[in-house]
Parts: structure tokens; sequence; C-alpha cells
């Protein structure tokens, strides 16, 4: 023990070009995990869980029951306090995630012999392995970020961060949904071409952590003990207000793989067509990212995220105007409540980040994000399960209901996170209604009467020069 709080002590801290260069590279893996994310979830693995034939339960427990390993981030806290290097685990563990995904091809070589459930159990082992993996490279690099990144960037480096990989993630999205519409005939696989493909951008993208710069921990040599810290982190009720916030947003993953199923299959959107829907959710948030970050950097983060809340709740009465077999009406009525809500989800997003570092004390960072992740991921674990369950009891039962059930109880959920974010207490930020009211309204007189003044400067005269001799 004592030789790795030495070796911990040995790392030192990262000049400013280090800093500049890992900044740097971040963009670059966010735009790599972007094509990897885009390539192996979202769509692509609802329509291959529905072509090896899950119906709405098994969706829900396709997306739920991974998410129970979120409870390895206590195990990756318990190893970074222990002095282990943040950026070994970053590296390992982000290796583990993509290579995880090369043991789908078990389906396609023994697919057949194991029917329906058991290739579901493949696919769900898969993504658990996955997901603990994630827990690791999520808990360490968290940690790590929080001495790296300056407090006065997070805001920016968060929405540059969205902004990078969200133009790549929505372009590949949509290039890839159409070819999987033309060689969607090969069955799955096509899918586990796509699969496949994404995890080579994983693979380059876990190496480019390599050459970033380690940071040391902060605090003296001496560490409390880990259920200490873990105490400590549930005495800063602020921090725990936030993890509840979070929470109550976590919920909304009731409806979390329905809205591609429902698409889909009852819809009869195209892979293309639900890929171009997407984007717009997609450009929505780059086109705010990097303004709510400067706005929360100069505001305060409790404003923008009870904003991009609310932002974010009305957007489920379209799916009230757009029934099955309607793609028509998808395609006309779903382009503004996808941009609304990727305003929303934006400022929620960014704001929720930076406030984790704001309300967290460095010592024990690693401790106190693994207690609010696992929280609020065991918060959310039975609601994509609870919503398939629903809606096919409900439809057996003789209820008129569908799908769109969960996206009515989505709303519910970020209502109920708007209201419990209220009592958020952030010193020196900037009243919500202020922002609404005040601050929002100048900036859009500024901005009119900018473009209004334009062409009377066209119009009007120079003024007289003198020329007479001095």
């Amino acid at each position: 023990m004592a030789e790795r709080i030495k070796a911990r002590e040995q790392i030192p801290m990262p000049d400013a070009a280090q800093v500049g260069r890992a900044i740097r590279l971040t963009y670059a893996q966010m735009m790599l995990f972007a094509i990897f994310a885009a390539s192996t979830g979202g769509m692509f693995l609802v329509g291959f869980a529905m072509e090896l034939g899950a119906g709405n339960v098994l969706l829900g427990v396709m997306a739920g029951v991974p998410q129970a390993f979120v409870i390895g981030q206590f195990l990756a806290a318990y190893v970074v306090e222990r002095g282990v290097s943040r950026k070994k685990i970053t590296v390992v563990f982000s290796f583990l995630w993509p290579l995880s995904w090369f043991l789908v091809a078990i389906i396609a070589f023994f697919g057949e012999a194991m029917g329906t459930g058991g290739r579901m159990a493949v696919l769900i082992g898969v993504i658990c392995l996955v997901t603990l993996s994630a827990q690791f490279v999520t808990n360490a690099r968290q940690s790590w970020i929080g001495e790296l990144i300056p407090a006065g960037r997070r805001g920016r480096f968060f929405g540059y961060c969205s902004l990078f990989g969200g133009i790549v993630g929505s372009a590949f999205a949509i290039v890839e949904g159409g070819l999987l519409d033309r060689i969607e005939s090969y069955g799955l696989v096509a899918f586990m071409g796509l699969f496949f493909f994404g995890a080579v951008f994983g693979l380059v993208f876990a190496a480019l952590h390599i050459p970033q710069p380690d940071c040391p921990l902060p605090g003296e040599g001496k560490k409390p003990a880990f259920w200490a810290l873990a105490r400590e982190t549930l005495r800063n009720r602020q921090f725990v207000l936030l993890a509840f916030v979070n929470a109550v947003l976590a919920m909304t993953s009731i409806a979390a793989p329905f809205g591609n199923a429902y698409c889909l299959r009852d819809v009869g959107v195209s892979f293309f067509g639900l890929g171009v829907l997407n984007s717009i959710f997609v450009a929505a948030m780059l086109l705010s990212s990097a303004y709510w970050g400067k706005l929360a950097d100069r505001f305060g983060c409790r404003p923008i995220l009870i904003l991009g809340l609310l932002l974010m709740a009305p957007c489920s009465v379209t799916w009230l105007f757009i029934p099955s077999g309607s793609p028509q009406r998808a395609y006309m009525l779903m382009p503004l409540s996808n941009f609304v809500a990727g305003l929303g989800s934006a400022a929620v997003g960014i704001s929720l980040q930076s406030m984790m570092y704001k309300l967290s004390r460095p010592e024990g960072r690693s401790v106190q994000f693994a207690t609010y992740n696992v929280f609020v991921t065991l918060a959310s674990l039975p609601m994509p399960i609870l919503g398939g369950w629903l809606v096919t009891h409900l439809e057996g039962a003789g209820y008129a209901v569908d799908l769109r059930l969960t996206f009515y109880l989505w709303s519910a959920f970020v209502l109920a996170a708007a209201a419990l974010a209220w009592f958020l207490h952030e010193p020196e930020s900037m009243r919500t209604r202020a922002l609404v009211f005040s601050y929002f309204p100048n900036q859009l007189a500024r901005f009119w009467g900018f473009v209004a003044s334009r062409p009377l400067l066209f119009f009007s005269a120079p003024a007289p020069r003198d020329r007479r001799p001095k």
C-alpha cells in the first residue's frame, strides 16, 4: 500500500501544453466513440434484437438487466482510491469494451441451434460485459477528467465533446441506416457486420487514451477508508439531491428501447428514415451544446438544467398524432419535436455533468461518482422491463394501448425531475426566471436590432472628411 501511495505521489501534474493536447485528443476520441456507439447501439441494436425474435418484454430485459452491472463502479472506485493509476484502468477497460462485441459472432455460428431465447441470452450477456467494462472506464475517466480539465473550461469542454461526437455519430447513423436497408435481406450477418465495423473504431478510441497524461489523486498521501468516503458523500446534501434529480430523470428509460421499436415495427419507418429523424435530434444538440456550455459557465448550471427539462417535457405529445402504419405522419411531425428535445437534452446533459464536478469534492471523487452513478442507474434499471411488461399486459387485458404509453410516462418523469431540480442550490447562479424573461429577450432584441440596422448602413452617407491642411 505504501508503495502504491508513493508511486501515486510521483505522478506529476500535467502542464498547460499537455492539457491542451489531451483536450484535442479527447475531441478526436468523441468522434471515434460516436461511430462505435452509432454502429453498436440505438436503432441497430433494437433492430438486431427484433431480428432475433424479441418482443416488448425481451426488449425491456435487454435494456434493463445489463444496468445491474453498474455496481462495478464501486469496485473501480475502490481500485482508484487504493492508488492504481486511473489512466491504466481507463486504457485496459476501454479496450475490453469494443472487444466484447466480437462475441456476438457466437450467434452467427450457433444461432440456429439456440432458438430465440438462447440467442437473446448471448446478446444480453455481451451487453452485460460491455456495460461492466464501461463502468470502469466511466468512473476512472470521470475522476481523471476532474483534475485534467480546468474547472472554468468544463462547460465548454463537455459542449464541444457533444458537438464533435454528435456530428460524426448522426452522419454515420444515416449512412449506415441506408446501407442496412439495402442489405437487410442478409439478416443477422448485416447487423453483425455493423457491430464489427463499429468495434474497430472503438479500439482506436481506446488507443488514444495512451498518449494522454495521467494526474495524481488530490489530497495527502494518507487516504481515508473507502466506506468513510462513501458516508462522506451521503452527507453532501446538494450532491445527493442532484443524484435524486438525475435518478428521476433516468426513470425515463421506461421508454428507452421502445421509440426505435415503435418506429421500425409499428409505424413502418425505414432504418434510413429513422436515422434522418434521429439526426435532427442530434443536430439540435450540436447547434446548442457549445452555447449551453458557455451559459452554464457564465450563469450557473441550475437554471440551464431546469430550462432544458422544461423544453423536453412536452415533446411526447407529438406521439398522439402518429398511430401505427403512418410513416408519413412520423416524417411530418417528428422533426420539430426531435429538434426541441435535442435542445433540451443538450442543456440537461451539459449542466448535469458540470454540476457533478461543482458539487463534489476533489478528494475521493471516484467514490462520490461511483455512489452517484450506481444510485442513478439502479433507479432506472427496472424501468425498461416495466415498460415492456406494462404495455404487453394491458394489451393482453383488452386495453387499446401501444408502446406510446411509455412515451407519455417519459414526460411525467421529466416534469418530476424539473420540479425536484428547483430545490437545488448553486452559489452565484442566475435564477431560471431571470434567464428566461430577462436575458433571452434582451439577447433576442439585440440580435434583431443588429439585423435591422445592417440595411440602414447601406443607405446612410459617410460623414464628410475635413480636407483642409493642418
